[in-house]
């Protein structure tokens, strides 16, 4: 994986006026511009003319034919960046070679009307000309979820497919298709990438290989825009060979029932790249994105040539294991090389939706044909244990709860408005104006950590007012985890590659922990000493809490999505994306394995530390008895949880759902539904106070709603 830095420039405004925010390895900074958008988009006919024209007149740039591309690149970058944030381009470039890293430069366009302009054209002299030759520009789109490298097994399958309608102008795709294969050719001969075609023009025809899966999608055809629909489209045929228009909405529909569905759509069509200015979401490439994590498209007419020589270059570097966004610019570098006053290069955009541009994780070719994966076992069965495995003892208190059944419907619901709560308490909603991603009570019940995509916040739980706020280290990954230590004193988050400790007094930052990929869990022992984390890169890891120095490593098969302490921190649980639960003894070594039959996504403790509530992508939750690993309880939330809680005295668990957009609580032994909160999107992230008295949960709708529980004695 890559070792790179950010420029991220996010854009925002309207009419004109346009405030520019910069987050960098040198530093932040934000100012005001004033970008007539119009006037760029009226010169992008005469643009594509002359990048059209540079691929076939020699000595294009003597003819002049470089100076409108050069004009816009110099325009936006002078009015965008200024000398501001020029100089932290400079600095952050400086940076980055100082630390071995590669910088790439983000565009978080949020203004529609200009989204459509050419940022790859970016040109400043002083930096070396066009800024997209020498460092990778992605365009970002922002979505709520994660995107992790596809575990994949060269080859790299590339499905092509080449659609001519005979109602549409001709192209010469039979020429470009047999140049692709003979360009791609060595890739297969070394066993790096398999290019399959879909034998046909139709969407049957499409449909049916898809099905079949794929790594990657490679369209070669026509491209549109629909204005009255205000959305970019592909031209396929129907059976009797016309024009059949696909609205991108419906490829994307089509592109998600492959198995494996595609990492990555390449769109070798014209105007795919194109939007209207409007809507952020209204090209084809912007609109596949939000299926499939990258989409290379086209903003303006490509030629044959120039679109077999980029794939080439492109696949070569991505069968080689670079990432995505230095594929792209590896193609780029290869059309100056063939024809070096040519303005091709210009052509191809990137759509990104996630941080981490490797969109593989690859292993070698192999030569046999793998055996087939057993069927997972029954859920709520434990794995046989290991003879001479020791599994945890009793916490010290008397046997688990009686199993229980769902039990009727719930007693509650709280919807979005205000709703008397019991006790004479009311509901509360606190207005973040960020997707929560995490929340945490403190031990004094008072404050409550939030997790968001830019911010960790502690508020102030009885006046809903910030008590303090610190920016997140990285522009696009959220705060996925939040913790504070069992004296209140630290507050512990994870996000990005990293993990950090700070101050639950004032968020002074007290400590820093890597990994090589997100940090979706965060667990303090309960004496303070050691940090646990969870991460992607597929493993758990133990800290000094003080120093950060490692103390230990465990693997598991996939990304590990959140880890715990149990209550007396003899014991360690954590849940993955490989469909297990497991329980380690403090020293790394296994004492039980817990199955779903989804990928679970969190975990916790119950306070007497003999039962575990865990919860997975397909809506189900479920107790366990931790002694011997019995399911003790099953309750169906319905669709994906994300985040799971136990009330400290018990009594309860808490479930976080995206799919319903709701929280809920739900009684512990019987599986009785307790109370219901809805949201008015995802919820992300459920906490107890410590006084059993409320719950918190954290949505996507951009709030914190904070919700009286039932007394003991009412219930």
């Amino acid at each position: 994986m890559s070792v790179i830095s950010d420029y991220v420039l996010e854009i925002s405004g309207r009419d004109g006026q346009y405030e520019v925010a910069v987050t960098s390895p040198a530093g932040e900074a934000s100012t005001r511009v004033t970008l007539d958008a119009d006037r760029i988009n009226s010169q992008l006919g005469n643009l594509q003319a002359a990048v059209l024209a540079s691929s076939a007149i020699p000595r294009a740039i003597a003819h002049g034919l470089e100076r409108p591309a050069r004009d816009v690149g110099e325009h936006l970058f002078d009015t965008v960046f200024g000398d501001l944030l020029h100089g932290l381009f400079l600095s952050s470039r400086q940076r980055a070679d100082a630390d071995d890293r590669a910088l790439r430069l983000v565009l978080r366009v949020r203004a529609p009307e200009l989204a459509s302009l050419p940022w790859e054209l970016l040109y400043c002299q002083k930096l070396g000309g066009y800024l997209s030759m020498r460092e990778p520009v992605v365009r970002y789109v922002d979505m709520p979820e994660v995107v992790r490298p596809m575990r994949a097994e060269a080859p790299l399958r590339v499905l092509g497919m080449t659609a001519l309608p005979g109602t549409l102008a001709r192209l010469d795709v039979d020429s470009e298709r047999a140049a692709l294969e003979v360009a791609l050719r060595p890739l297969g001969d070394r066993g790096l990438l398999q290019l399959d075609w879909v034998q046909g023009q139709t969407v049957d025809d499409l449909s049916r290989q898809l099905l079949r899966g794929c790594h990657i999608l490679h369209f070669i055809g026509h491209g549109s825009y629909d204005p009255q629909r205000q959305e970019g489209m592909v031209a396929l045929a129907d059976a009797d060979g016309r024009q059949h228009l696909l609205h991108a909405s419906a490829l994307a529909a089509l592109i998600s029932v492959a198995q494996p569905r595609p990492q990555l759509v390449m769109l070798n069509s014209c105007q795919s790249g194109m939007g209207n200015s409007h809507d952020l979401f209204s090209s084809t490439a912007a609109v596949l994105v939000r299926t499939v994590p990258a989409v290379v498209a086209m903003q303006f007419a490509v030629t044959d040539k120039a679109a077999t020589r980029f794939s080439a270059a492109f696949y070569e570097a991505l069968a080689a294991g670079r990432s995505v966004d230095e594929a792209v610019r590896v193609g780029r570098v290869a059309l100056i090389a063939g024809k070096d006053d040519s303005l091709e290069w210009a052509t191809p955009v990137l759509y990104l939706r996630g941080g981490d541009a490797q969109l593989f994780d690859l292993t070698g070719p192999s030569r046999n044909v793998p055996p087939k994966p057993p069927d997972p076992p029954t859920a709520g069965t434990p794995d046989p244990p290991t003879a001479g495995t020791p599994v945890p003892p009793t916490a010290g208190t008397p046997g688990p709860p009686t199993a229980g059944t769902p039990g009727p419907p719930h007693r509650t619901d709280y919807g979005p408005g205000p709703h008397p709560g019991p006790h004479g308490m009311t509901p509360r909603v606190l207005n973040t104006g960020q997707w929560v991603h995490s929340l945490a009570f403190h031990r004094d019940g008072r404050k409550l950590a939030s997790g968001s995509r830019k911010w960790v916040r502690v508020w102030d739980v009885q006046t809903g007012n910030r008590i303090w706020e610190q920016p997140a280290a990285a522009w696009l990954t959220p705060v996925f985890a939040v913790e504070f230590s069992h004296d209140g004193r630290r507050l512990a988050t994870g996000g990005a590659d990293t993990a950090r400790v700070w101050s639950a007094a004032n968020g002074d930052p007290l400590l820093t922990v890597r990994h090589d990929h997100m940090v979706f869990g965060v667990a303090f022992s309960p004496d303070g000493h050691r940090l646990a984390t969870a991460s992607a890169d597929r493993t758990v890891r133990l800290w000094d809490a003080a120093s950060g120095d490692p103390l230990l490593r465990i693997r598991h098969d996939s990304v590990v999505s959140d880890v715990v302490f149990s209550p007396d921190g003899q014991f360690l649980a954590t849940t993955s994306a490989d469909r297990s639960v497991r329980v380690w003894s403090a020293g790394g070594d296994l004492l039980l394995r817990l199955r779903h039959p989804h990928a679970t996504k969190a975990v916790a403790f119950a306070g007497d530390g003999l039962r575990l509530a865990t919860c997975d992508d397909e809506g189900a939750a479920r107790v366990w008895d931790v002694r011997g690993g019995h399911q003790l309880l099953l309750v169906r939330h319905g669709g994906a949880l994300k985040d799971i809680a136990f009330s400290p005295d018990g009594r309860w668990i808490a479930t976080a759902s995206t799919s319903d957009r709701s929280a809920a609580v739900w009684d512990a032994t019987q599986g009785e539904r307790v109370v219901r909160i809805q949201h008015g999107h995802h919820v992300f992230g459920v906490a107890f106070s410590p006084d059993n008295r409320w719950l918190a949960s954290g949505s996507e709708d951009k709030t914190i709603k904070l919700t009286p529980l039932p007394s003991p004695s009412a219930y």
